[in-house]
Formats: structure tokens, sequence, C-alpha cells
């Protein structure tokens, strides 16, 4: 066989009841099936997983191997993969059938293109549409100096992302405290390895919202936001080090991600009934750099005033709405 383009890296824990609909949305792809390599790493399932992968025969590499959590299955299938480029897809989520040939597309418009992410869907476990997540359009030159100025990256989740290997192979292996969310790590690492990036400006995938997943049931439920906290602060010290290393000055990088998990500290005391005191440290937030406008500083403390202020639900329904509106205005 040759090399393929793409190998297909679809990870996965006891989604057995999604996993046919995730492979089968990759076999029908209109890029053509003989470049596509597809690898499936089964992070110890103890459901049907394994017996529904088979079923596909050669058509699937399957690897089993014992749970360690999604940053340790992205280790495993990136060191079996053999295509060119790596498409990342969670086993919740599916893609449409002209993804890889879009991607492709913007991979072939210029060698130097080590990375390419689209919108996404959001649906439910009937398909219905949630909501999008859409992204502003990327800053293509010093892309590594904007990022150290503070600038965060805006990237898709796990199955929007696809990372030419060689790239990848640089940033591996993940740590593996990752047990989930390894793409938010990712994404607080690439614009350190990244040549160019291109995103595409239409869902190409659709991601799944159910309660087992880190984006799904209760968004803001004090658990949830707290892992999430506790991931930017953990990503904060991975990127100091590395940092460190390359000889960079991440101070203005690491104070915006203290501020991310400051704002998670507001939305924890708000959900959990401690109003007064997420509104105090609301109004008197300070996680800004020295280049954030006064216009800046006072949207953000009235934003995260407002959003302790009013419901929860409230505030979700806002942001969907939000999101449907930016949509609209940028095809």
């Amino acid at each position: 066989m040759t090399q393929p383009l793409f190998t297909v890296l679809i990870n996965t824990f006891n989604y057995g009841i999604f996993i046919e609909e995730a492979i089968d949305s990759v076999l029908c792809q209109t890029f053509p099936g003989e470049q596509i390599e597809i690898i499936v790493v089964d992070d110890g399932s103890t459901d049907d997983t394994a017996e529904r992968v088979r079923k596909y025969g050669d058509r699937i590499s399957y690897i089993y191997k014992a749970n360690g959590g999604q940053a340790s299955a992205f280790n495993a299938g990136v060191q079996a993969a053999n295509g060119e480029i790596i498409a990342f897809l969670d086993s919740d989520d599916y893609w449409a059938p002209s993804k890889l040939q879009e991607v492709a597309g913007e991979f072939g418009r210029s060698s130097s293109v080590d990375f390419v992410y689209h919108y996404m869907d959001v649906v439910d476990n009937d398909h219905h549409l949630l909501d999008r997540y859409v992204y502003p359009e990327p800053v293509h030159e010093h892309y590594c100096e904007e990022y150290l100025a503070g600038n965060l990256p805006w990237f898709s989740p796990t199955s929007g992302m696809s990372i030419k290997r060689d790239c990848l192979k640089k940033m591996m292996p993940l740590p593996e405290d990752f047990s989930i969310a390894a793409d938010i790590h990712l994404h607080f690492l690439l614009p350190f390895y990244i040549r160019e990036l291109a995103l595409i400006r239409k869902p190409l995938g659709s991601c799944r919202l159910h309660g087992d997943n880190l984006s799904g049931g209760n968004l803001l439920a004090p658990v949830k936001l707290k892992r999430e906290q506790d991931l930017v602060l953990f990503i904060r010290d991975h990127v100091q080090r590395l940092s460190q290393e390359r000889g960079y000055d991440c101070s203005l990088l690491t104070k915006r991600l203290t501020a991310m998990a400051a704002i998670s500290d507001i939305y924890i005391l708000s959900v959990r009934g401690q109003k007064r005191a997420a509104l105090i440290k609301a109004l008197f937030f300070d996680g800004f750099l020295p280049g954030d406008s006064m216009v800046r500083r006072l949207t953000r403390r009235l934003v995260l005033s407002i959003t302790v202020l009013i419901p929860p639900q409230l505030n979700l329904w806002l942001q969907r709405k939000y999101r449907k509106i930016w949509y609209y205005f940028s095809r």
C-alpha cells in the first residue's frame, strides 16, 4: 500500500453506541478511499466497541490499549499513523462527506500549511442542531509572536483538527495527565510549532453534546468548571516550561492564562450561589495586559458582572444566540 495522505485517528472509550456513525462518516468521504487510513484507538473499553469495530474488517486498523485517557490514546495513534496528515475524530462525533476533500485543498494551497481547522455544528443525540462553533480568522504572520503577546488560540475541538504528521510528532508524546480534553493541550502547543494555518469557514463536522462528555450536560456545573480551570493551569505551567526551554518571554501569555483561571473562579462562585463574592471579583477583575484598552477592560468587567447576575441557562442561551449571529455575518 502506498503512503496515504490522511490518517484518520479515532479515539474511543466505551462509546460503542456512537462509534459506527463516526467510522461510516469517514468511509463515506468524497476524498479517494485509497488515500485514507483509519485507525481506531480503543482506550480500554469494556462495552461492545471492539465487536462493532471488527465488523469493518481490514478497512480499519484497531488498536486496543489499557485505559490511560485521551492523551495516551493520541500518543498511541500518532505512533502508528502512516498518513502525511493526521485528522482527528472523536468517536461520538461525525463528519460531513466533503470534509477531507476540503481539508486536503487547504493543505495543497501551500507546502507550509501545517494545520487546518473548520467550524463545527453542535448536535444532540437525535442530530438536532443546538449550536455552532465558529472562530475568528487566524493571524497568518508572526503567529507565535502574537501568541506570546497574549492572543490566545481559538481552534475547533478534536474532530475539526487536521495536522501534518511531521509537525505533530514534534509535540509528542502529549502529557498523559490529559485523560480528557487533550485537544485543548494541542491548541496551546500548536503556536510553537506550526508555520502556517488555515480556517475553513463552514461546518464540516458535528460535535455531539451528551452528559458524558466535557461539553455536554450541564455546562456550568461546578465540577466541569473546576475541571476546565485545572486544565488551564496545567497548560499554563507546561507553556512556561516550554517557553523557558526555547528562550521565549511568556510573561504576557502566562498572565492571560492566569486570567482565564480567575474567570473560572467567578463562574464557580456564581453557580454555587455565592453571588456577592462572584460579583465583587467580577467588578474588580484585573486579568488584563498592559496593551488592553480601557474599553476592553470595562467591557470585560461588565460582561462578567452580567454573567454573575443572570441565571446560568440564560447565559448559555445568550452565548448560542451570539454565535448564530456571528456565523450568519461571517459567511
